[in-house]
């Protein structure tokens, strides 16, 4: 089987002082970082080799103090070999471009 590349971006809501525990939690995870974020909520992607790795970083957020909730907002999974190919917009899609 292919090695697979699993692209996720999920939403984190959170009490204004766990934002300091939720970004050191972030920087300690290989694929992960901060997109945006504010007082109340910020917005996390992950990169990551499997669905397995993605679901142990939405727990670990989910389990850090005062988060309130995690919502997985986008999901692409796709074989890493895909990673390198050119994609060619359809004629249709190329005449909208």
């Amino acid at each position: 089987m292919d090695d697979e590349v699993h692209i996720a971006s999920f939403i984190v809501h959170h009490r204004s002082d766990a934002l300091a525990a939720i970004e050191h939690l972030v920087a300690e995870t290989p694929g992960a970082e901060i997109a945006a974020r504010d007082a109340g909520r910020c917005i996390l992607l992950h990169e990551c080799g499997g669905t397995r790795e993605l679901l142990a970083c939405m727990d670990a957020v989910q389990a850090t103090p005062g988060v309130v909730g995690v919502s997985l907002v986008y999901h692409h999974a796709e074989p890493r070999s895909a990673l390198g190919d050119i994609v060619q917009p359809s004629a249709e899609q190329g005449s909208r471009l």
